[in-house]
């Protein structure tokens, strides 16, 4: 297995779904600040989402790029409860399992359960001097957000964790079991940050440049994707109801009060 350099190389990113973290998470990829490692991107975890089905595949971003890690999915099967699974150096091998490039790069890991306090609270134990990255939704918006352009079955990556039924992708008790997940996620996520030293601002051309952002062919495609292609925010302009929250973070950058 590929050996760390740095652990700090870890950045671990979480949210609730419907947040529009991985749209978000694509921004961060183009940020020279990060010096994020995207050799976990392969074609078949490439996401459109709903929309594509009616407005036609060449017309919708793709909004999921990438590796997620949760339960009952190809990596993170134990990241429910990552002490009692894993030791620590199992943990970093689970990590790096899907990049196909190991280097002197960040990695960002991505998972919805990193929200549970437990895993926090492990996360913050074992690297203290990691970064964590977490985008804010209010659970209302943010179910509705998955409805619109995610589902249980069929696409990238599956929900099978947040489903009573999965025999029975569309058994309302489903939809219940993951608006309830959203909802304690959500405040577990709020309590855990209430009294740490963070920063939360909102996605902007200003900030994404302390970032280092890169305005290629690619930059201009994430950003247009986020900003532009009424999906995510549902308005031309953002709503400003989801954004980053910086933890560990002062090395990039430092929001003068």
């Amino acid at each position: 297995m590929p050996v760390l350099s740095d652990e700090r190389q870890l950045i671990f990113y979480c949210a609730v779904p419907g947040s529009g973290w991985a749209k978000l998470s694509l921004l961060l990829s183009c940020c020279k600040k990060l010096n994020l490692n995207n050799s976990d991107r392969r074609p078949e975890w490439e996401e459109r989402g709903k929309r594509a089905d009616t407005e036609g595949i060449e017309r919708a971003p793709i909004f999921h790029k990438g590796c997620f890690w949760d339960p009952k999915r190809e990596y993170g099967a134990g990241f429910d409860d990552i002490g009692a699974n894993y030791t620590k150096q199992e943990f970093i091998d689970e990590c790096l399992r899907p990049f196909q490039e190991h280097d002197e790069r960040n990695y960002l890991i991505r998972s919805h359960f990193f929200a549970e306090t437990k895993n926090l609270n492990w996360l913050t134990e074992n690297f203290p001097d990691n970064k964590i990255i977490f985008i804010l939704r209010e659970p209302g918006p943010a179910f509705n957000g998955w409805n619109n352009g995610m589902e249980f079955k069929g696409r990238y990556p599956n929900y099978d964790a947040w489903m009573k039924y999965t025999y029975l992708p569309n058994h309302p008790d489903n939809y219940q079991k993951l608006y309830d997940l959203i909802v304690k996620h959500d405040a577990m996520i709020r309590t855990w940050i209430d009294d740490k030293p963070v920063s939360i601002i909102q996605a902007n051309r200003w900030f994404m440049n302390q970032l280092g952002y890169v305005w290629d062919d690619e930059g201009h495609e994430v950003w247009d994707s986020v900003f532009n292609y009424n999906n995510f925010f549902e308005v031309k302009w953002p709503s400003y109801d989801a954004p980053y929250v910086f933890y560990n973070c002062d090395d990039i950058f430092r929001i003068k009060t």
